[in-house]
């Protein structure tokens, strides 16, 4: 077929027990195509599966951040225009930033300790 980038073609032979276990390999890797999977798993050796929680706590840590920037810039506008900056917004700001910071590290916590 003219159109593929793939022009190589690699066939092998399973059981029907492995059949079974890569099936069973490939849904908890969220894979559908097995040639997809395959591919990944013979080049990187690993396949890293990211899970609900941990995309759930990924979101939710962008939803924060971002409202931390929108915070930090609102506090930026006023210090240019009027020169002053209240302390209580600026430790309001850090307090949002340190927490930020630990449930980012609590996560690579979780991920690391996941991954060996």
């Amino acid at each position: 077929m003219p159109n593929r980038k793939r022009e190589v073609r690699k066939v092998f032979r399973v059981t029907p027990e492995e059949e079974k276990l890569l099936g069973l390999n490939m849904d908890k890797a969220g894979f559908k195509c097995f040639s997809k999977y395959a591919r990944e798993m013979l080049i990187n050796g690993e396949i890293n599966v990211v899970s609900h929680f941990e995309k759930a706590s990924i979101e939710f840590l962008l939803i924060e951040y971002r409202r931390v920037g929108n915070n930090i810039n609102q506090i930026a506008k006023v210090a240019n225009s009027s020169g002053k900056v209240l302390y209580r917004e600026l430790e309001e700001v850090l307090i949002e930033k340190r927490i930020l910071s630990n449930l980012l590290r609590e996560l690579l916590n979780v991920h690391q300790s996941g991954v060996s």
